[in-house]
């Protein structure tokens, strides 16, 4: 399923996803909040210079990490539980538990750890089916690259 913009029109995101940097002391969080800040990183790469967590590269190398299947396992069971219709005692129709719920990622700049988890969780879970937004707030929209345009009307809720 494709991911959808954090707005009022169209299909509104089941799911929430955002990753932010906690060296400017940023007040923002999610339902659910994942420190990755201690997982593998690509700061200091050379092969990296220019680069952030946006891009293939950088998510497809701090996604070696050991520890990040299990955080994707973590959000995916999570979703399931509480995103997924399920029959409720006196109710005809099945509904879920939440109707939206969130994730947060964060590390100390939130420029590469935390926006490639966010994408990976975020990749996974839309391939499962779910509604999924994303924002990444360390990360401008000049800083974005070229190929991370999801479609034309969530590329422009995504940058304001």
């Amino acid at each position: 399923m494709p991911r959808v913009a954090f707005s009022s029109k169209g299909d509104r995101p089941q799911i929430g996803i955002y990753s932010y940097g906690t060296s400017k002391q940023q007040d923002y969080t999610g339902q659910f909040e994942f420190d990755v800040s201690l997982l593998r990183d690509p700061a200091g790469q050379k092969q990296f210079l220019g680069f952030n967590g946006l891009y293939p590269q950088v998510r497809d190398w701090v996604g070696v990490d050991r520890r990040v299947p299990i955080i994707i396992r973590d959000c995916q069971l999570l979703a399931d539980d509480m995103a997924l219709p399920k029959p409720k005692e006196g109710q005809d129709k099945p509904a879920p538990i939440s109707p939206y719920i969130s994730f947060a990622f964060k590390d100390f700049h939130g420029k590469w750890i935390a926006p490639a988890v966010a994408e990976l969780v975020a990749d996974v879970l839309s391939k499962k089916g779910f509604r999924v937004a994303i924002h990444h707030r360390g990360i401008p929209p000049a800083e974005r690259p070229e190929s991370y345009v999801v479609s034309d009307e969530v590329s422009k809720e995504i940058t304001k």
